[in-house]
């Protein structure tokens, strides 16, 4: 089945650009920190035949201009709820990847009405679990030298990086340089928020709250979210299901698409909105 490339729009009053495919049941996916709206063009592809996907895209990140009001994740999880309201997007299933999976389980826990299912992609629930590595992004200036490399590899690699090419196999060398193209058109002073926020707080003592039927998917060799959130998290979320991706790493979605792509569209064709499951056991998908 053909299906028709990604359209990039912006959403009213709001200025933020987002990406969209499909029509049917909405599916809005929410990128991590210092990514953008473009790493989830292979899921809007794959999940275009039966559902309408819409990928939002943070201020201060790729084309979405920066914005100064915003100090906690809380704040982005209104935005998105506003976001969705002005798309005109009703009992929602909402998919968020690292920080954007906190922002999307705040949303599930604030705007219950919005959120009809929730989907945790290797989400950064809890700095706890978070590698050591990480917190070097506290401080602007690995922000700024992370932005830099970023805007001179799109210098020699960014004409290469058609939207055409954000489909492929995975691996590591594309979704690499792809990264680093956009870091290089993030915003410093943004990013530098964003990852205080997210370092400040843990939201594993609100996890119980969640009523949504819930699919928590982890790379199994994740170095930066360790797997360990993930069981954590499937854990204290009442209708939650569990799926470790193998030899995926932080971005499933990138590295390991095919297996991710067949977990996601389980969970949206097999799990009903809105009703009362049983917690599943731990799934693993097969190394073939």
């Amino acid at each position: 089945m053909h299906v028709q490339p990604p359209i990039e729009a912006r959403v009213p009053e709001l200025g933020l650009h987002y990406l969209h495919a499909g029509t049917g049941h909405p599916v809005l996916l929410l990128h991590g920190w210092a990514a953008f709206k473009e790493i989830w063009w292979g899921t809007l592809l794959a999940i275009a035949p039966r559902y309408h996907g819409i990928a939002l895209e943070w201020p201060g990140h790729g084309r979405s201009p920066a914005v100064s009001d915003i100090e906690r994740l809380s704040d982005l999880a209104t935005l998105a709820a506003h976001a969705s309201t002005l798309l005109g997007l009703e009992r929602i299933t909402v998919v968020g990847h690292s920080m954007g999976g906190r922002v999307a389980a705040l949303l599930a826990l604030v705007h219950p009405s919005l959120v009809a299912r929730l989907v945790l992609v290797d989400a950064a629930l809890d700095p706890a679990h978070i590698a050591p590595y990480g917190r070097r992004m506290l401080q602007l200036r690995e922000i700024q030298r992370t932005i830099r490399l970023g805007r001179w590899l799109g210098g020699g690699f960014g004409r290469l990086l058609k939207p055409a090419e954000h489909e492929h196999a995975g691996g590591l060398v594309r979704p690499f340089l792809r990264r680093a193209y956009y870091n290089g058109l993030a915003d410093a002073q943004t990013l530098h928020r964003y990852v205080n926020a997210l370092y400040a707080e843990s939201l594993d003592e609100r996890l119980p709250e969640i009523t949504q039927p819930t699919l928590i998917i982890s790379g199994a060799r994740d170095p930066l979210v360790l797997p360990r959130q993930a069981r954590r998290a499937a854990e204290l979320i009442p209708h939650a299901q569990l799926q470790l991706i193998p030899r995926a790493l932080h971005t499933p979605m990138d590295d390991q698409p095919a297996a991710f792509y067949r977990v996601l569209l389980d969970f949206l064709d097999h799990v009903p909105p809105e009703s009362s499951v049983t917690p599943l056991p731990l799934r693993q998908q097969p190394d073939s």
